[in-house]
Parts: C-alpha cells; structure tokens; sequence
C-alpha cells in the first residue's frame, strides 16, 4: 500500500504539537448525560486507542468529537484551533476524518463514487488495501455486507487522510487477515504524520499499534498511560465483566 498523502495541516506547529484535543468534554442525549468531563489528545504520527466496554460512551464521544452531535460543554481543538463551534463539515475541512461504527458508507451511491467523494481519482489505491474492492466499483454501497462497508470507508479514509483519523470500532466485522491489514494501514497513517484515534474494543490489534491508551468508564476517563509490556492484561482485567 502506498503512503498516505500528507495531512492537510501541520499540527506540529501548533502550541503543544496536538492535532486533536478535547477539554472538559461533556455530551448526551434527550437531556442524558452519557459522556463527562472527557479530556483526550492525540499527537502527529501517534496512535490513541480509547478502550472500554460497551455502552460507556465511546461512540457518544466520537458523535461530539465529529460534530455529528453538539457538546453540551467543554473545547475541541483540530490543530489548535478552537472547532468548538464547528460543524462537522466544518471539522472535515479543517483536517477530521471520522469511520463511523454505524453507517460508515453512502449507501445509496455506488463504491466509485463514494471513493471519488474523498477526493480519491486513483481508484486501484484502495484496493491495495482491501483487495475485495477491485471490480466493485460500479457496486452500490449499500449492498455490500456490514464488513464490507466497514472496510470501503476505512479505505476511503486512508487512501485520503485529513490531519486526523478517528476509527470507531473498525475491526468490528472483519475477517482476521484484515484486521492485519487494518493494523498495518493504522501505522502507515501515524508514519505519514497523521495523528490516530482509535476506539476499539479488540484489545490485542488496540494495543499493538497504539503509543498510548485511554480506558473510559461511566462516559468517563479513569486510566490513561503509555503501551507498555503487561499492559494488556491490566486493561483486558479492568475490562471484564
């Protein structure tokens, strides 16, 4: 797979050198509070996963963090920039690209245009990838089966980074040898300079190619620190039921 074209602006200029950060960052819905008080950062070239079970606020967080939901307190910063006000087409043209865990394709266009909609022209590019995707192209997105979706917008994301790449439960759907692709393309991105979340429940891949981990609880954050030897087995235990 080629390397990822550079991201669109050098957060590695900013104050602090962080592409995304968040602050204080508070979300629900229908007057529910499901995410509280969350501050996260991801550097250039630095893999982040956000660990945790499910139903504790990982994909709420990911909704506020793309736009898709407004945040009912705290800061978001892209680049160091103030995005807190943004709309999430906003945010994707300040430098975010985000692969839903829900509906992560247009699934009423078909696999070409959804490629060309990142901006992609070269279309065999993806496929390097996913194989899967050559001779797909006149495909309807919407056909294709839940993994298939999932890995023809991870695709897309990839062969067409912004500055930051956020990942929501990507390895959900996926046949083993692309989960080892999936992992491959996450550090080619952060080599290119392309700052990486990666919300994931899949605790081995996570934690294989992040440089650091956040584990969230109860919508919040209790743990955080550096990938480190052991570090499995202290998450995966703080994790079980």
């Amino acid at each position: 797979m080629k390397t990822p074209s550079s991201p669109v602006r050098d957060a590695s200029r900013v104050p602090g050198g962080k592409a995304l950060e968040i602050r204080g960052l508070t979300a629900g819905y229908a007057g529910t509070t499901v995410v509280r008080g969350v501050d996260l950062s991801v550097a250039p070239g630095e893999v982040v996963t956000l660990l945790g079970r499910n139903g504790v606020g990982k994909t709420t967080l990911v909704s506020a963090v793309s736009g898709t939901l407004g945040a009912d307190a705290g800061v978001t910063l892209l680049g160091g920039l103030d995005a807190t006000d943004w709309s999430g087409s906003r945010r994707r043209r300040g430098g975010l690209r985000v692969v839903a865990q829900d509906r992560p394709v247009l699934g009423g266009l078909t696999v070409a245009e959804n490629l060309r909609l990142a901006g992609i022209r070269d279309l065999s590019e993806p496929a390097e990838l996913f194989p899967f995707l050559r001779g797909r192209e006149r495909q309807r997105a919407g056909t294709l089966s839940g993994g298939e979706q999932k890995m023809l917008a991870i695709a897309r994301t990839v062969a067409a980074p912004g500055a930051v790449c956020v990942f929501d439960e990507p390895t959900e759907g996926l046949q083993p040898a692309n989960v080892d692709r999936l992992a491959e393309a996450l550090r080619q991105l952060a080599a290119a300079g392309v700052a990486v979340l990666l919300v994931e429940q899949y605790l081995d891949m996570a934690l294989d190619v992040a440089d650091r981990w956040y584990l969230m609880e109860k919508g919040q954050i209790t743990e955080e620190g550096q990938v480190h030897e052991g570090i499995l087995e202290h998450v995966a235990g703080r994790m079980a039921p």
